[in-house]
């Protein structure tokens, strides 16, 4: 056998071909990728960017409830994270708490699935209120569980295979997911065929099946135990920590004016839809294939991005990610002279876009932390950004009144902004400039 060693972490290592592994590195990486290939699936067909505005659409003719559902779902990721970040800074495992956050998502989604079913047609309103009040503790959920997840598979991936995690996991994702706007498609393309509201009962009980495979997924998962104590004494002493941080890291401030100018696009493409729909005049049968050509977008940019990450860094890609935002709303202006096809164009470079915001963010974010800021610095990237979480709200009140064009407008200002600032960034890879210090 090959000889152990403790060189990773604390985990224990064999050696192969020169290189340390950990030893339940293999049973981690499947773990892993089962949760994260069918959570991607599971939030295609729930997806807030296509399928949920068109559900809406069917309840009320309201802009205003879009805005409120994606304002949930952001202040629902972020608010909890500098909380949780500071509860599990002691906690030797923190695995226990994400296989809870999942089941309290496919619950979620199974409940709404048999409440749109039973009741959309009849009661409307009932079944709006519902979505609400479940996607806002869905959303809840996840703020809780982006702080854990990170810092769990931060501690079962080592570094040197983290890039390749995430590039499989969302590439395999994402490919599923564009099976999964072709079956959404096909779904509402024919109402005598699956009709309305049962057809929008089975996208959601496909998105609740899905996310219970993601949690068998975290089950396989062996998390090693966390090396570091407690490094605040009091809830109160990890804010002022985080103001601190944030003071003396000006890499930080860079990537949070990065990430909170893309928020803009990324909280913004919601209304797209509505775009496509009122402007445009598309059917409701092109949301499936908007959220196929999305998918599309976000699988093959997917393979650009890890290889720009791990040749060149994670700067590379937030700069890639922000020209790829730029584009959208510029695809979807040209729609109105062009005509409804360069909508796809919009919907792939919004595939393109989240697909970097995620891989290259959260690769960016894992390299500058050290290990004992990691949870803190995840967790106040987030609440930094926070504050924008009102503007899906704004925007659904303000296009009562102004022309859904000029949001896409002000789309491309601030990506082309966020190109600028992810310019300026200070690769943590290629200098210890780049990263976090306290």
């Amino acid at each position: 056998m090959p000889p152990e060693t403790d060189t990773l972490g604390g985990m224990k290592t064999v050696q192969r071909d020169g290189a340390a592994r950990p030893t339940d590195y293999r049973r981690n990486f499947a773990g892993g990728l089962i949760h994260g290939v069918f959570f991607q699936l599971s939030e295609a067909f729930s997806n807030i960017n296509t399928v949920l505005p068109s559900f809406i659409a069917t309840l009320t003719g309201s802009t205003v409830v879009i805005g409120v559902m994606v304002v949930a779902q952001e202040l629902g990721q972020v608010v909890p994270q500098l909380f949780t970040a500071y509860h599990v800074e002691d906690r030797a495992y923190e695995k226990p708490i994400l296989m809870w956050i999942i089941t309290t998502r496919w619950v979620s989604w199974g409940l709404l699935a048999v409440v749109t079913a039973m009741f959309a047609l009849d009661r409307p309103e009932l079944v709006l209120i519902l979505l609400v009040g479940l996607f806002a503790s869905f959303s809840l959920a996840g703020g809780v569980g982006s702080v854990v997840y990170a810092d769990v598979f931060a501690k079962a991936i080592p570094t040197e295979r983290r890039g390749r995690f995430i590039g499989w996991k969302q590439l395999i994702g994402y490919t599923l997911a564009i099976g999964a706007g072709w079956v959404v498609a096909w779904i509402l393309a024919d109402p005598e065929r699956i009709p309305y509201p049962l057809n929008y009962g089975l996208i959601f009980g496909l998105a609740a099946f899905f996310l219970l495979i993601a949690f068998v997924g975290i089950t396989i998962v062996k998390e090693p135990p966390s090396a570091h104590g407690r490094q605040t004494e009091s809830l109160r002493e990890a804010f002022d920590r985080a103001v601190h941080l944030t003071k003396i890291n000006t890499n930080f401030r860079r990537l949070v004016t990065a990430r909170a100018l893309t928020a803009v696009l990324v909280l913004s493409a919601p209304f797209f839809v509505l775009f496509a729909l009122n402007d445009v005049g598309v059917s409701q049968a092109a949301v499936g294939l908007y959220l196929a050509a999305q998918m599309t977008g976000a699988a093959s940019s997917n393979l650009l991005w890890g290889y720009l990450g791990d040749r060149f860094g994670n700067r590379t890609v937030l700069i890639g990610t922000s020209i790829a935002g730029f584009g959208a709303p510029l695809a979807a202006l040209a729609a109105l002279i062009v005509g409804p096809g360069v909508l796809l164009i919009t919907f792939f470079l919004v595939g393109a876009t989240m697909s970097g915001l995620r891989l290259g963010y959260a690769n960016f974010i894992l390299e500058m932390a050290p290990d004992h800021l990691r949870a803190t610095c995840v967790a106040l990237h987030g609440t930094l950004v926070a504050p924008l979480a009102l503007l899906p709200l704004a925007i659904g009140i303000v296009v009562t009144w102004v022309p859904l064009a000029v949001i896409l407008v002000i789309d491309a200002i601030a990506m082309l902004a966020a190109v600028v600032t992810a310019i300026r960034l200070q690769d943590p890879r290629h200098g210890a400039e780049g990263a976090c210090i306290s």
